[in-house]
């Protein structure tokens, strides 16, 4: 078998055990605090002006992700990786420790890769978080999970969806941008496609705020910058692994992937032909589909948290 764990980042899929009650939620990462689905918000025009944070440049690692420079509490920097199917934001007990994040006491979740292997975590709050520079903050407290799970080199992971709060985002994957939108002020329509692009629902599976969305083919798929593989899938015929699987390391485990034959994937009006396609051997079976780093790397990825719209679409 050929090892090659640079092939995927830390973690694709978690699950969260409370009290001995395991919940599988088919994420790369989740809060063990569970919340009710947001209702739908009609779509209104805010003149009050919002405070964005100036956009950041990030950099992209293979098997790491899209990494970002970033203060907690005023501390820092770490070194974060941006990942949008995380669920929740997890930081390194490092960070914890250097920021004074307190930690709850007698919330003991524990966290699962893909392989269902698990390592033990804790819950916290933290204050502000603030990207590129110590002074650029988003705009609200963020809870986190504390964990070890984490590659040495990396010091956390950092979920847009639910860090950002209200407040709409950009990764301009090829130019390295992240940058943020009012989405009172600066809406996504479906009735404004891009050129060569899609403008597509953004689709919750339960509580997450998790980005979905759905294929020409029915599927659901998570956009997902914090795998580096293409159009991933489970296998749901698992044999022996093929000779030239390759070892994508996760939470407390691994799983082993192998190259297929490139696929057609569409979403919405746009057609993905040639899609690098990925095999996972190992996996939960309530692994999603993921649409991950090298499927998406042509793109940027405009998010609208408050209409739950996703635009995809080069970056020119």
């Amino acid at each position: 078998m050929n090892i090659n764990s640079n092939l995927a980042t830390a973690v694709v899929i978690i699950v969260v055990a409370i009290g001995g009650r395991a919940v599988s939620l088919g994420a790369a990462l989740h809060s063990s605090t569970q919340r009710k689905p947001d209702k739908a918000r009609p779509a209104e025009k805010d003149s009050r002006p919002v405070a964005l944070p100036h956009s950041v440049t990030f950099r992209e690692v293979r098997g790491r992700g899209l990494l970002v420079s970033t203060w907690i509490n005023s501390a820092g920097p770490f070194t974060f990786a941006i990942d949008t199917g995380a669920g929740i934001t997890i930081i390194s007990p490092r960070v914890a420790a250097e920021a004074a994040v307190p930690v709850r006491e007698g919330s003991k979740p524990s966290l699962a890769g893909l392989s269902g292997a698990t390592v033990s975590a804790s819950e916290g709050t933290v204050q502000s978080i603030a990207l590129g520079d110590s002074q650029n903050r988003l705009p609200a407290r963020t809870q986190v999970i504390v964990s070890n799970g984490l590659p040495r080199d990396l010091d956390g992971l950092l979920d847009p969806n639910e860090a950002f709060g209200q407040l709409g985002y950009s990764i301009d994957i090829p130019h390295q941008d992240l940058s943020f939108f009012d989405p009172h002020q600066s809406a996504l329509s479906t009735r404004s496609q891009p050129a060569e692009g899609a403008v597509v629902s953004w689709l919750q599976q339960g509580s997450s705020r998790r980005p979905f969305v759905m294929l020409s083919t029915g599927e659901q798929a998570l956009i997902d910058t914090g795998s580096s593989l293409g159009f991933a899938v489970r296998d749901s015929n698992p044999t022996s692994p093929p000779s030239r699987s390759s070892v994508v390391r996760d939470v407390g485990g691994s799983v082993s992937t192998h190259h297929v034959a490139p696929r057609t994937v569409s979403i919405g009006s746009l057609v993905l032909r040639n899609v690098p396609t990925d095999v996972i051997a190992g996996a939960t079976s309530d692994a999603p589909v993921l649409l991950g780093m090298s499927a998406l790397h042509p793109f940027r990825l405009r998010f609208d948290p408050l209409h739950r719209l996703i635009e995809i679409a080069p970056s020119h």
